[in-house]
């Protein structure tokens, strides 16, 4: 079965949680220190991989989920903004696990915040309130 890191609203506890049904929950944990991560017009986070030698880059918070084939493509991915696509990062661990990335070439990507400093989709939505 695939892994799945999630970082934003399907998280545990999170509006979007429904989407991940009974799948199981591998690990909390964060990425691997190479990444920006951003407020997608305020409305949901991406991911952008800067590379593992970007002294800029930033290990991002999330929860890793063992998702079948079936629950991937037929009820989380479609659930997904436009401005993400299927990508595969680099945990903590150095392991690998499917995620959202912001998309590479996507000319009507609304506005980014660099939210990196925070590296946490639910710290950025509790600063916000």
């Amino acid at each position: 079965m695939p892994r799945m890191f999630l970082n934003g609203t399907a998280m545990s506890g999170g509006a979007d949680h429904h989407l991940v049904g009974g799948a199981e929950l591998v690990a909390r944990t964060t990425t691997a220190k190479r990444y920006r991560f951003h407020a997608v017009d305020g409305r949901y986070p991406g991911l952008e991989d800067v590379g593992p030698d970007d002294p800029a880059g930033a290990a991002v918070e999330g929860e890793v989920y063992e998702l079948s084939y079936q629950q991937l493509r037929e009820v989380l991915l479609p659930g997904e903004p436009d401005g993400l696509e299927l990508g595969v990062i680099e945990l903590a661990d150095g392991s690998g696990s499917l995620a959202m990335v912001l998309r590479r070439e996507y000319p009507k990507l609304p506005p980014l915040e660099d939210i990196s400093e925070l590296a946490s989709w639910r710290a950025y939505l509790d600063g916000r309130q």
